[in-house]
């Protein structure tokens, strides 16, 4: 069956339904491009989404009737959407996050007894996403720090998942192969480039700045007024999976948060040791996008 005309609970599938996407850009990735835009809003209307997908008004209409039918976007009586239950229930069933927030639980817990937010963050491509959290009020007044939302261009997340990258994790050899060039650190990876704003020289210096301290801040620069520290946790295979991240209104704290969030980082490392199936779960975060 071809997924673009597949049918669920015996209803018209999405390809019959949206018949003018069944050729060149197709149905599916008119559906996911609407999701997809839905889930960066708490809600959003029709015009909007049209707008922001580059897909037709009428177009959007009919892709949004069907996803509303199949529970993935719930429509408000304003006429906003948002995202559906069913699109919920399937988000939690992500095998990296549930492993993640299993290990990260109590690690994270603590370090929020500080009066900040927490969060583990990982790559999905181009994004950093928050995959789970303890947050704080006053930080959620800037920036709701909730699992699935993507983290502004250049925070100290993004800086832990870029250097130490899989690709250049001294782990793997390449820092002491002699002809190892530092500037695979900022060479674009497949969906991925340098956050916008910076230049090569300026990423990499970050980079290199994180990997020596062992640690990423963000002194105000990605999001203001909120500062933040990130440091690496790692598989149990040695391999970089995600950032713990301490976010706090003011960048003043940060310094001496850093030592916490290395510890934190370590705990959570080795709790994914003891975590049932983890080394398979996180086989997702590990291999080449």
């Amino acid at each position: 069956m071809r997924p673009d005309v597949g049918e669920a609970g015996g209803g018209v599938g999405l390809g019959r339904a949206v018949p003018e996407l069944q050729a060149g850009r197709g149905v599916l990735h008119g559906a996911f491009a609407v999701l997809e835009e839905l889930a960066k809003r708490e809600e959003a209307g029709l015009t909007q989404l049209a707008l922001a997908t580059g897909l037709p008004k009428a177009t959007t209409h009919r892709l949004l009737c069907r996803l509303a039918d199949l529970g993935l976007v719930h429509r408000e009586d304003g006429g906003r959407y948002r995202m559906g239950v069913r699109a919920f229930r399937w988000g939690q069933r992500w095998a990296p996050a549930q492993v993640l927030g299993t290990a990260a639980a109590r690690p994270l817990r603590r370090l929020a007894a500080a009066g900040c937010s927490t969060v583990i963050a990982v790559r999905d491509r181009a994004d950093v996403i928050v995959v789970a959290g303890i947050t704080d009020p006053g930080v959620d007044e800037v920036f709701q720090m909730r699992p699935g939302i993507v983290l502004p261009a250049a925070s100290a997340a993004e800086v832990v998942l870029a250097a130490w990258d899989p690709a250049s994790d001294p782990l793997s050899g390449p820092f002491s192969d002699p002809a190892w060039d530092p500037a695979s650190l900022v060479r674009p990876r497949p969906g991925r480039g340098l956050p916008e704003g910076w230049s090569a020289a300026e990423w990499a210096r970050r980079l290199g700045d994180a990997r020596e301290r062992g640690v990423a801040f963000d002194f105000e620069a990605a999001l203001p007024p909120l500062g933040c520290v990130a440091a690496p946790v790692r598989a149990p295979t040695g391999a970089l999976v995600a950032a713990v991240a301490v976010v706090a209104v003011g960048a003043g704290r940060l310094p001496a948060l850093a030592d916490a969030v290395r510890v934190t980082a370590a705990h959570i490392s080795a709790n994914l040791a003891r975590v049932p199936g983890a080394g398979r779960a996180l086989n997702a975060l590990t291999a080449p996008p």
